[in-house]
């Protein structure tokens, strides 16, 4: 039985080399992409001469396109060492490790329950047995969790291994075993402006960039190259998982254009926070 008493459940391990392929006008499949068109219906509202209200449909018509070819993908995270960084690395690693561990309610294995990607399913339709249900990740190519490679920066310079036993969010027999494999990986120095984040964040600022603004962008992208270099990665993605900043004012000739943007950044503007030099680092970069 399938999810929700459905009679069909289709095991994507026998599937045909792309799992799941959509026959129809508004789908194309080449040996590189592949291509989708989509209407999003919505309503324009408008009130007229007599304070009537007008409600018209409107139709916005977008094609995605996806690579058929999935990538060497990097995930460099800001805030590595912290909770959220080390959580993640610990994940990725005791599930390419295929770890398991005791706690005091028995026996637990690393996996990915509670990913939408590794984990749901879509109703895919209806056969002659009943509904269909199969995997999300077999609807469109995927990465892969386990062959992530991840890097990133902390104001801490403890290594992977320490910051997660100093994270407590892990079980101790999970830490044990994971340790030889987190202590390897250490931190890159990261951006820090006390004036952004909170200031119990102060006593563990030991791995920050000196500089100016520009020049710790610089070091940011150097980075950048460098960690796609050193892995072999095809693709980066920056993700934030650092300490919530405190928003910054927009101020004009400052942030409000790009081209102002990066004239304040060499001008080492006050209201340049460290968020913004690693927006700006993945974007010159060409990063997601």
């Amino acid at each position: 039985m399938g999810p929700q008493g459905s009679d069909t459940w289709v095991n994507t391990e026998k599937m045909g080399r792309w799992g799941v392929k959509v026959e129809s006008p508004g789908v194309r499949y080449t040996e590189e992409v592949i291509e989708a068109d989509y209407e999003y219906a919505n309503t324009r509202v408008w009130t007229d001469d007599t304070g009537t209200l007008i409600a018209s449909p409107t139709v916005t018509k977008y094609t995605f396109r996806t690579q058929r070819k999935v990538p060497r993908l990097g995930v460099m995270l800001v805030g590595l060492g912290g909770n959220n960084g080390t959580t993640v690395t610990a994940a990725i690693l005791a599930n390419r490790l295929g770890l398991s561990w005791h706690t005091k309610d028995g026996l637990k294995s690393a996996n990915y329950l509670g990913s939408i990607t590794q984990a749901s399913t879509v109703l895919l339709g209806r056969d002659s047995h009943g509904e269909v249900f199969v995997p999300l990740k077999s609807l469109l190519p995927m990465v892969e969790p386990n062959d992530i490679v991840i890097d990133g920066w902390d104001i801490s310079s403890l290594n992977m291994a320490e910051a997660m036993e100093r994270a407590k969010v892990l079980d101790y027999n999970l830490q044990v075993q994971l340790r030889r494999h987190m202590r390897t990986i250490r931190p890159r120095p990261s951006a820090y402006f006390p004036e952004f984040i909170a200031a119990n964040q102060a006593e563990r600022a030991d791995n920050v960039l000196a500089g100016t603004k520009a020049e710790i962008l610089a070091r940011l992208q150097a980075d950048i190259r460098d960690f796609r270099a050193a892995s072999g990665v095809e693709q980066v993605i920056v993700l934030w998982t650092a300490n919530t900043e405190r928003y910054s004012d927009v101020v004009q000739g400052v942030n409000d254009t790009a081209d102002n943007l990066l004239n304040a950044i060499n001008k080492n503007e006050a209201e340049i926070s460290p968020s913004t030099l690693f927006a700006v680092a993945s974007i010159l970069e060409g990063v997601r």
